[in-house]
C-alpha cells in the first residue's frame, strides 16, 4: 500500500456537476472540462461518473486526451481547446473530435485530412475578446471567415471565447469581453455560442448561450466566495507519521535552518515532499491535520520529507494518519488554502498533488 494517497471522492464530483447545471439553468448544457487529468482527479474516472449524471459534452487540452476518451468508449462531443497541430492531424479525423480554430493553416490542414478520410473536420472558432492567448480578434474575424468558408471539408459548429477575469470583482472587463463577443458573433447564425467557465457559471456570466464550459467548480474549488459552501472539495491528500522525537530547545529543522525550535519540541517526520506536489513554498506556513487537530510545518519543506510540530497534540506515534489537503473530524484544510501559502491558484495545487501521488477513488 502506498505510503501517499490522493482520494478522489466521485460521490463530491457528482454533486459539485448537479448543482453547477442547476445554477446555470435548464436552458444551458454544461460542458465538463477534463483537461490535465481532470485536473489531478483522473480523468477517465471522472469522465464516468459524469457521463451517469448526464454529462453530454466534454473538453481536453489537447487531441491525446480526446483520443484516449474515445479509446475508453465516450461517444459525446469532445472540444479540444489547444486546436489541432501538424503532427496529429489526422486523430482529429478518426476520432471524430471537435477541433478549437484560431490559424488559417490549421483550418486548411484539417481540411486536407477531411477529404483524405471522406468525413467533416469539426471546428469551433475562438474569438480573443480580452485573454490575449489562443484566438482571432473581432476585426479579423470576418476575413478569417471567409477564408474558412472556402475550404471544403470543415464544419463550424459554434464560436468561443474564455473570460479573463470572472473570477474577480472586475465586472467591467467581463461586461466588455460579453459585449464584444456578442457583436462579433452575431451575423453567425445556427451555430453553438460558449462563453462562461467556471467564473462566468457561479457569477451567472455568459449564461445566455446554450453551453458553459465547467471546469474548477466541479471540483470543489469555487471562484465566488458565496458559492465555496455549496460546492464539495473531491480530492484528499493522505500519508502518516514515519518518525517522531523530542528536539531540544534552540535547534534547528532542515534544510537552511529556517525554524528555530523555542523550547524542547515534538517532531513528526511525514514521507511527504515536493517530489510528491507538496509545494517547497508550504516551509513554515502550511499545516497537517493529525488527530483531528493543525500541526504546523517547521522548517523547508524537502524532496521527500517534511516535518510538522506536534507538541500540542497528545499521543502521536508513527504510523498515525496525516491529512495534508482534505478534512479530518471537524477542520479541512482545502486546496485554496494550500495555494495561498504559495501565492498561486487551487487548480496548480491539485494538479500537482494529483500527478505526483497513487489515487485511489471512492
Amino acid at each position: 500500500m502506498n505510503t501517499n494517497q490522493i482520494i478522489v471522492n466521485l460521490k463530491a464530483i457528482t454533486h459539485n456537476y448537479q448543482f453547477l447545471q442547476k445554477w446555470a439553468g435548464a436552458d444551458v448544457c454544461l460542458m465538463a472540462v477534463v483537461k490535465s487529468d481532470a485536473y489531478g482527479h483522473g480523468m477517465i474516472p471522472v469522465a464516468k461518473v459524469l457521463e451517469y449524471v448526464g454529462c453530454t459534452q466534454f473538453a481536453v487540452f489537447d487531441s491525446s486526451e480526446g483520443r484516449v476518451l474515445r479509446e475508453n468508449g465516450f461517444n459525446q462531443p469532445i472540444l479540444v481547446l489547444k486546436g489541432a497541430d501538424l503532427d496529429h492531424i489526422d486523430v482529429f479525423i478518426e476520432h471524430d473530435l471537435i477541433s478549437a480554430l484560431y490559424q488559417k493553416d490549421m483550418a486548411q490542414y484539417l481540411s486536407q485530412s477531411a477529404q483524405n478520410y471522406n468525413k467533416i473536420a469539426k471546428v469551433q472558432v475562438k474569438v480573443d475578446t480580452g485573454m490575449n492567448r489562443l484566438g482571432i480578434y473581432p476585426e479579423d474575424l470576418d476575413d478569417f471567415m471567409c477564408a474558412i468558408n472556402k475550404l471544403p471539408g470543415i464544419q463550424v459548429n459554434g464560436f468561443i471565447s474564455h473570460f479573463a477575469v470572472a473570477d474577480q470583482p472586475d465586472d467591467a472587463y467581463t461586461k466588455k469581453q460579453m459585449e464584444i463577443f456578442k457583436n462579433c458573433t452575431a451575423p453567425y447564425k445556427n451555430v453553438t455560442h460558449h462563453l462562461a467557465n467556471s467564473g462566468g457559471i457561479t457569477d451567472r456570466k455568459g449564461l445566455n448561450y446554450p453551453v458553459a464550459r465547467a471546469g474548477i467548480a466541479i471540483y470543489g474549488s469555487s471562484p465566488q466566495w458565496h458559492l465555496a459552501n455549496q460546492l464539495e472539495p473531491c480530492m484528499t491528500f493522505r500519508s502518516k507519521v514515519i518518525y517522531v522525537k523530542t528536539v531540544p530547545s534552540d535547534q534547528t529543522i532542515s534544510y537552511g535552518r529556517t525554524y528555530r525550535t523555542q523550547k524542547p519540541t515534538r517532531v513528526a517526520t511525514l514521507p511527504v515532499g515536493y517530489a510528491n506536489g507538496y509545494n517547497r513554498l508550504f516551509s513554515n506556513k502550511a499545516s497537517v491535520l493529525i488527530h483531528g487537530k493543525r500541526a504546523p510545518v517547521i522548517g523547508r519543506v524537502c524532496m521527500n520529507l517534511t516535518m510538522v510540530d506536534v507538541s500540542d497534540i497528545d499521543n502521536v506515534v508513527s504510523g498515525d494518519p496525516v491529512i495534508l489537503m482534505g478534512k479530518q473530524e471537524e477542520d479541512c484544510i482545502t486546496a485554496d488554502e494550500l495555494a495561498s501559502y504559495a501565492n498561486t491558484i487551487s487548480y496548480e495545487i491539485m494538479c500537482s498533488l494529483g500527478a505526483c501521488n497513487y489515487r485511489t477513488y471512492q
